[in-house]
């Protein structure tokens, strides 16, 4: 049985805003920083834009944990609509045509959830199976689509919606001023996707084919990644061991690689999780800088997305799509620290 992923549809932030003019905020708000050459060297190295689905005045306002979590869920909700629509557009299906939901956000964490909500308003039929996932974060994506070919297996005649949203933007708090904080900060950007996927190529044209799958969890470091909530909403932290997580899982991707593969790879869809993480899995996978070049044009232009990244790097992949018969990887990489890696194969259907 295979699972076959379908061109996404995007909803990006609509404010675009340069990563410098962020980077000198930060700066001239914080004049006393105790580390402030060190920060200015980090935010330096995150050049490009950010886009966010709010005005940036908006973003860098102080608001309540309250004002930010309705605001955040509503953002969200209002362009998975529109994701969801026109990735069923693209696929060529209607909402009475969905059997399956599979939702991600961490960012937008409401009860009932994103996955409820667009079974009403879509509408989507009251007796379709649900996968609501809201702890995955920048792995949200990659797992998602790796529900999506384990559902396939047990009902390879499902047609699965897939929606993936993160307003990241709306974590930015003027009181957090750890480097870390403020990297996020300057890192942070905004999107909603959806994709369908279903165990046949719906209709001519290109298609991503899902082979393999491997998830894996690094033990005892559930400290590098999480959220963490105050008075003043919710916060993504880090600890610097955050850096070395690429490295501790480059042998069991590797090993993965070698037993799935004839140790060719053509192409990426990464999940860039920053500079340095995006350098540290090219060096370990032994790819050139086309093949992360998508994944390096998304974060320069829009940020770290979080889990609906994968989506918009899929979408430039679509824009240059490779060979028919070309292989390549899927990579996600969030809080646990949990990788979620696929190896799919791109199609050409013809009419």
């Amino acid at each position: 049985m295979s699972a076959y992923v379908s061109r996404p549809a995007l909803v990006l932030g609509e404010h675009v805003v340069d990563a410098a003019r962020i980077r000198d905020d930060i700066l001239t708000w914080n004049p006393n920083h105790p580390k402030l050459e060190v920060a200015r060297k980090a935010l330096t190295n995150l050049p490009g834009t950010r886009r966010y689905l709010r005005p940036y005045e908006e973003i860098t306002a102080e608001r309540t944990t309250a004002q930010r979590k309705d605001d955040v869920f509503d953002t969200i909700l209002q362009a998975a609509q529109h994701a969801a629509r026109a990735a069923m557009d693209h696929a060529g299906v209607t909402p009475d045509d969905i059997d399956c939901i599979i939702t991600t956000s961490s960012s937008g964490d409401r009860m009932p959830g994103l996955d409820v909500h667009l079974q009403n308003t879509l509408p989507l039929r009251p007796g379709i199976r649900r996968r609501p996932m809201t702890q995955l974060a920048c792995a949200g994506g990659s797992q998602a689509l790796i529900i999506a070919e384990e559902h396939l297996a047990r009902y390879p005649e499902h047609k699965i919606l897939v929606v993936a949203g993160e307003f990241l933007s709306s974590l930015y708090q003027q009181s957090l001023l750890s480097i870390e904080d403020l990297i996020y900060k300057a890192l942070w950007g905004d999107l909603v996707a959806a994709t369908v996927v279903c165990a046949r190529p719906l209709g001519p044209g290109a298609s991503l084919r899902i082979d393999h799958t491997l998830e894996y969890v690094i033990p005892h470091t559930t400290d590098r990644y999480r959220k963490e909530t105050d008075e003043r909403g919710d916060r993504f932290s880090s600890t610097r061991a955050s850096l070395r997580s690429v490295t501790d899982l480059a042998p069991v991707l590797l090993e993965w690689l070698d037993k799935n593969t004839d140790g060719r790879l053509d192409f990426g869809i990464l999940h860039p999780g920053g500079p340095a993480i995006l350098a540290k899995l090219a060096t370990a996978l032994d790819v050139d800088e086309q093949f992360t070049r998508h994944s390096r044009d998304v974060l320069a232009e829009e940020g770290n997305l979080g889990g609906p990244t994968i989506f918009s790097v899929l979408e430039r992949t679509y824009g240059t799509p490779p060979a028919d018969g070309a292989c390549g990887l899927v990579f996600g990489l969030g809080p646990g620290v949990a990788m979620g890696a696929l190896l799919v194969t791109w199609t050409e259907q013809e009419a």
